[in-house]
């Protein structure tokens, strides 16, 4: 999910420079609820990893009839430099890897200096003379999906007029996950101070909430799975979002709401390009081991998590909450 949400500057940028061209983006299947209603967008094609050998050839083919002049690889795996070099376009940008780096005829080398991801991405319309523009990202919501998303909070008795507060404990990698004690200690905090409190979830992660049904009542409500555009427009009521290193994080920074991200083994000078100006903040706790970009402990301490305390996420929350 972040991965493509980290991309759509590009998207914008593309069509600020070629704004009679046609523009079309291919994402994996699930993902490609985050691209609707994109105003920049002509189509989205969309990508089965599981799909048949069947599949895949009928892909291939359909990438092909469009005769494409330009592909750009922002992924650069193995599958995708193969799909880019198979769309038949008659340039494609991606990076200089060992082997699928032929692929490409316009490579992009090794960068000499650290660049967030956004900026590492805008590194392939610069390849073509484009400047680097404004590195926002964005998910376009319909007014019918902000209302819905208001009445869905409204039925479970929050208030979308006073401030919500959004916590998100859950992430993909296990390791990614701030202590859930540490979240129920910020929780205690904020209801103390009369905050409302929307707790949001991903697919397999509602068992790892259990510890929050003891504070469940009128201010504090544990949401269930939502699909991803219903998740964004739900997002976009919060006054704030506390979220772990995972793409609800940057789900909630796109939707435009002030986020919280904490970060463990992960890198924030790539991994969270927000402006603090909008309220955006990043928390990591200052030790020798990170980042070690694992997903799992070397020491088997998981010191880089639990040494980001509650309270100076709280005292961060109240400050901008007030």
């Amino acid at each position: 999910m972040g991965d493509v949400i980290l991309t759509t500057p590009l998207i914008r940028q593309l069509r600020e420079a070629f704004p009679s061209a046609q523009l079309a983006y291919l994402v994996e299947d699930k993902f490609a609820p985050l691209l609707q209603h994109n105003p920049h967008l002509d189509e989205i094609i969309t990508l089965n990893l599981s799909g048949s050998l069947a599949e895949q050839l009928t892909l291939i083919r359909k990438l092909r009839s469009y005769k494409f002049d330009l592909a750009i690889d922002l992924f650069g795996n193995p599958r995708t430099a193969l799909l880019s070099w198979l769309s038949g376009a008659r340039w494609r940008i991606g990076g200089d890897f060992r082997g699928r780096g032929r692929l490409y005829n316009i490579r992009l080398a090794e960068p000499t200096k650290r660049h967030h991801a956004i900026a590492f991405h805008q590194r392939s319309l610069q390849s073509i003379g484009l400047p680097a523009g404004d590195i926002r990202t964005e998910i376009y919501l319909t007014e019918a999906e902000k209302q819905a998303a208001s009445e869905y909070l409204s039925y479970h008795g929050l208030d979308v007029q006073r401030p919500i507060v959004g916590l998100h404990p859950g992430a993909t990698w296990p390791n990614k996950r701030w202590p859930i004690e540490h979240f129920i200690e910020l929780a205690e905090k904020l209801l103390a101070e009369k905050v409302q409190i929307f707790v949001t979830c991903g697919p397999g992660e509602l068992e790892h909430l259990e510890p929050f049904h003891r504070l469940a009542h009128s201010n504090l409500v544990i949401g269930e799975v939502l699909p991803l555009r219903q998740l964004a427009a739900v997002l976009m009521y919060f006054r704030l979002h506390i979220s772990n290193d995972c793409g609800v994080m940057h789900l909630s920074a796109a939707v435009g709401t002030p986020t919280f991200g904490i970060f463990g083994p992960g890198e924030p000078d790539i991994w969270f390009p927000y402006d603090e100006t909008a309220g955006h903040q990043v928390f990591w706790a200052d030790i020798d081991c990170r980042p070690c970009h694992k997903d799992y402990c070397p020491l088997g301490t998981l010191a880089c998590m639990h040494e980001t305390r509650p309270h100076a996420v709280f005292q961060q929350a109240m400050k901008l909450l007030k």
